[in-house]
């Protein structure tokens, strides 16, 4: 079954398990060859894209799910990104607004009033000072006096700037470097949770020390850590990684 140009991302997505089924592979088969995980295929199936990270993401799990049906990508690629415009085109809203009208402010009165003003203070203040006559000259204080002044105390040296604290144990940290990526994770008995993490990002998971699944998109730009195990970065740029973290075992039979 082939998709059709115009057809809405349901139908894409049904035309896409269909070409699956026709090529007799499973979806479980190709989460455990491509690293995808099967929530991210299912959405590409049932035309749910809202779950997808983003057109990139989306694109780039496409083309290796295509690879293993063994379909042509010049023929479902087209088809999905008109399928994925048709429904960002039917999620927005138009509101229209008519503008603001626009008040212009007449600002010279208020110069000229502010430069009267002024004028009028500085030549208050010339008159008091000739009135006043000059000023006696201070005189120093005296040794006996001087001995009398307390010494002011020096100030305190500020103290240097904190270090930002460590991670709680158990936490998983994951950073995204110069560039995005997608990470999904799922705590041993929890369910998963993904996000998009922008250039630089940090997420922090409450794992507890248990074991811990990660599915990286754009893994080259992922790096993870957690219970004292480091990996940066995680992948390959623009591939798909999945990784397994033991958590407290692992770091106990490390000890």
């Amino acid at each position: 079954m082939s998709p059709s140009p115009g057809s809405t991302p349901r139908e894409f997505g049904e035309a896409l398990a269909s070409a699956r089924a026709a090529a007799g592979v499973s979806i479980e088969s190709i989460a455990d060859r491509t690293k995808i995980s099967i929530h991210a295929l299912r959405a590409l199936e049932s035309g749910d894209f809202a779950k997808l990270p983003n057109l990139v993401f989306a694109r780039m799990f496409l083309r290796q799910y295509l690879d293993h049906v063994g379909a042509s990508q010049l023929e479902w690629l087209p088809a999905f990104e008109a399928s994925w415009q048709r429904l960002q085109e039917s999620s927005q809203v138009y509101a229209f607004r008519p503008p603001a009208p626009v008040k212009r402010r007449r600002v010279g009165p208020w110069v000229v009033g502010l430069v009267i003003v002024g004028g009028g203070v500085v030549l208050v203040l010339l008159v008091e000072r000739n009135q006043r006559g000059p000023q006696p000259a201070s005189v120093a204080p005296s040794p006996a006096a001087a001995a009398l002044v307390p010494t002011a105390a020096p100030e305190p040296t500020p103290a240097a700037t904190a270090t930002p604290p460590a991670p709680e144990p158990g936490t998983l940290v994951v950073r995204a470097g110069e560039s995005s990526c997608w990470v999904e994770a799922r705590v041993a008995g929890e369910s998963p949770v993904s996000r998009l993490l922008s250039p630089g990002a940090m997420w922090e998971i409450t794992a507890g020390g248990k074991e811990v699944d990660l599915v990286f998109g754009n893994a080259g730009a992922a790096s993870v850590e957690y219970m004292g195990e480091v990996r940066n970065p995680v992948g390959s740029a623009g591939a798909v990684a999945r990784i397994h973290l033991s958590g407290a075992r692992r770091a106990e039979v490390a000890r």
